[in-house]
């Protein structure tokens, strides 16, 4: 099985992850109210995805292995927040998911190759893994190339595996007689990131209408329905977005699905934004009381 099949199948074990909806949870709601939060509410706010309270325990055993959340106790009650390698993974995924944008482009593709031997195959592995964490696609086993310049960013990243004997590094202009739109398709998988960023139009289209209707209406919402589809859409998006190379415009389909997919979100998030806000403030408010007791 190719890198690249290996890596869908992987994608698509799961819809959303358990670590994806913990690091949005904490961006977007529990660090700009205090870092921390009492095990109790989050498994409160989680139970709301249809998560068991064993899977959210597991996944945040998990995830404290790693050494990605930090616990501590305060009397009976359990604490958690995140450490400093999970803030900058949660910072990370931010910004690949949500905060990166297609640039502009120079004309040029930029070529790694490598010929890392199998007694390093560690290092090699962790090399692929970060050229495609970076939005390189793949032309082959040892072949990678992006229109975009990371060389800071991968020569730092390749001095510290101290593989740089193995590896050479070419800027290059495409002669074939393709045209540059199709030698995406063949470096990634751009039909596959489409065809999932549509199934999160169509969903979420029909679910902006739904609550601007209830909006228009004047119908009362339950504040709980909107925190879940609002923090459900952001970890959703988040998911599909990680896989975005985010590559220029000229290089992409025509009405890519990616911008449309963007601009739902937005709009999704921000209809639901007052009311998914009061109910996780309400929630919260049981830590307060947890405080003074302590």
């Amino acid at each position: 099985m190719s890198n690249k099949k290996r890596h869908i199948k992987k994608q698509h074990k799961n819809k959303v992850r358990i670590p994806t909806i913990i690091f949005t949870l904490f961006g977007a709601y529990i660090i700009p109210r205090g870092r921390e939060v009492w095990i109790g509410n989050l498994i409160k706010l989680l139970n709301t995805f249809s998560l068991s309270d064993n899977a959210i325990r597991l996944g945040l055993s998990r995830m404290s292995r790693q050494k990605l959340l930090r616990s501590r106790k305060k009397g009976r009650n359990s604490y958690y927040s995140l450490s400093k390698k999970g803030y900058d993974w949660m910072l990370c995924g931010r910004h690949r998911g949500l905060e990166r944008e297609c640039r502009p482009w120079d004309k040029k593709w930029r070529l790694l190759i490598y010929n890392i031997p199998e007694k390093l195959r560690s290092k090699r592995d962790a090399l692929r893994k970060k050229l495609h964490n970076t939005g390189y696609g793949s032309l082959g086993p040892s072949i990678w190339l992006s229109p975009y310049d990371f060389k800071e960013e991968l020569t730092m990243f390749i001095d510290k595996l101290k593989v740089s004997d193995h590896i050479e590094r070419f800027e290059a202009k495409y002669t074939w007689f393709r045209e540059e739109r199709e030698l995406i398709y063949k470096a990634w998988n751009i039909k596959d990131l489409e065809e999932r960023y549509e199934k999160f139009i169509a969903r979420y289209t029909h679910l902006l209408l739904t609550f601007k209707k209830k909006a228009l209406n004047k119908e009362n919402v339950d504040a709980g329905e909107c925190f879940a589809e609002r923090f459900r859409s952001s970890a959703e998006f988040i998911e599909i977005a990680l896989f975005d190379p985010m590559l220029p415009g000229e290089l992409l389909p025509d009405d890519w699905a990616g911008f449309k997919a963007m601009e739902i979100y937005k709009k999704y998030q921000d209809i639901l934004a007052s009311e998914a806000n009061r109910f996780v403030d309400e929630i919260l408010k049981i830590e307060i009381h947890l405080h003074k007791e302590d």
